[in-house]
């Protein structure tokens, strides 16, 4: 398959999104599953997204995280087209930042600033998704880089909505699968096509 198929697959998948009438209750139910079947262990590092536009929202991950009293990163957009990592330790230390997306105030980052091998689970956005963990993002290529960079045993959990899995996902040999995918009505142990 040619890039012009990513493209449709993420032209398709947007438009489902967008037509979802309760994505605020999906989303519940989608952290709820997380929450559940991940429970987050003391001393270790999660990297949770800042959901924008039509995404599955993520605030309560984040809140219940911190809440807790664990370790959680949120990533931030660098001019280099990649993902700066920050140590989240309250929501006011967010504000928006590129592409509208809530980021790490800039004058905070250099001292809360976490390398990519310090994570132990990642929870990865993207806009499809297939049932092997093939993931379509938005197509600049922040989370694929991001994802190179990580420890092998680190777990890369995919959040979406029912509507954004489809039956095949065209893969480069850059690309990185997800590990786990949860939706609002399933969880998925994705097994990666040899």
């Amino acid at each position: 398959m040619n890039s012009l198929d990513k493209n449709d697959i993420r032209r398709q998948a947007i438009a489902r999104r967008q037509q979802l009438g309760d994505a605020g209750r999906r989303s519940e139910v989608i952290c709820s599953r997380l929450i559940a079947e991940f429970p987050i262990q003391e001393d270790s590092y999660w990297l949770v997204y800042v959901s924008v536009r039509d995404e599955v929202k993520t605030t309560r991950i984040l809140e219940e995280v911190l809440a807790n009293g664990h370790q959680v990163v949120v990533p931030y957009c660098l001019t280099n087209q990649e993902l700066g990592l920050f140590l989240l330790t309250d929501p006011q230390q967010l504000e928006r930042g590129a592409f509208g997306i809530l980021e790490p105030i800039a004058t905070l980052r250099a001292e809360q600033t976490v390398a990519p091998e310090m994570l132990d689970t990642i929870v990865v956005p993207g806009v499809a998704f297939d049932r092997h963990g093939n993931r379509i993002g938005y197509g600049k290529g922040y989370f694929d880089r991001l994802l190179t960079n990580l420890r092998s045993d680190c777990l890369k959990i995919g959040l979406a909505f029912d509507c954004q899995i489809f039956p095949e996902i065209p893969a480069d040999a850059h690309d990185r699968p997800v590990d786990h995918l949860i939706t609002e009505s399933q969880s998925i142990r994705c097994s990666a096509k040899t």
